[in-house]
């Protein structure tokens, strides 16, 4: 449900690579309606969106997560990489770097939950699915 959350928001939010907005030799058009309509379109398809939107499933803790699909991290890499096994906002902010050095490879998603006075507040998702 997260995944599909945060999808339907960087779609709404156009948080996606658009190859139509005049930057990448592809002629200009809108950005399309739905994600239906997005994922219709054979460049798309090939290129990818660069975002949370190419994924396609969620691994569960401990397993080998499939090519695009998001995994969550453990309690070790967590801690490791934000300081804390119940990170906040601010500390995935300031990890702004250092979380990219665990991403397997291209095509493979990450998550972490983010806390708020030690409260779950939001899962972040990050990954690298384009060049």
């Amino acid at each position: 449900m997260a995944l599909s959350m945060a999808q339907a928001d960087a779609f709404r939010k156009g948080r996606y690579y658009w190859a139509y907005d005049g930057r990448w030799g592809f002629p200009e058009r809108p950005r399309p309606e739905s994600v239906d309509e997005l994922w219709e379109d054979p460049v798309i398809q090939e290129l990818m969106t660069h975002s949370v939107l190419d994924m396609n499933g969620v691994s569960r803790a401990g397993e080998e997560p499939d090519v695009l699909q998001t995994a969550p991290l453990s309690p070790e890499v967590t801690r490791e990489v934000f300081g804390s096994e119940r990170p906040t906002r601010a500390d995935y902010d300031r990890a702004a770097d250092a979380k990219w050095d665990v991403i397997q490879d291209r095509g493979y998603g990450c998550y972490v939950v983010l806390y708020r006075e030690d409260t779950p507040d939001e899962i972040a998702f990050f990954g690298v699915t384009g060049d």
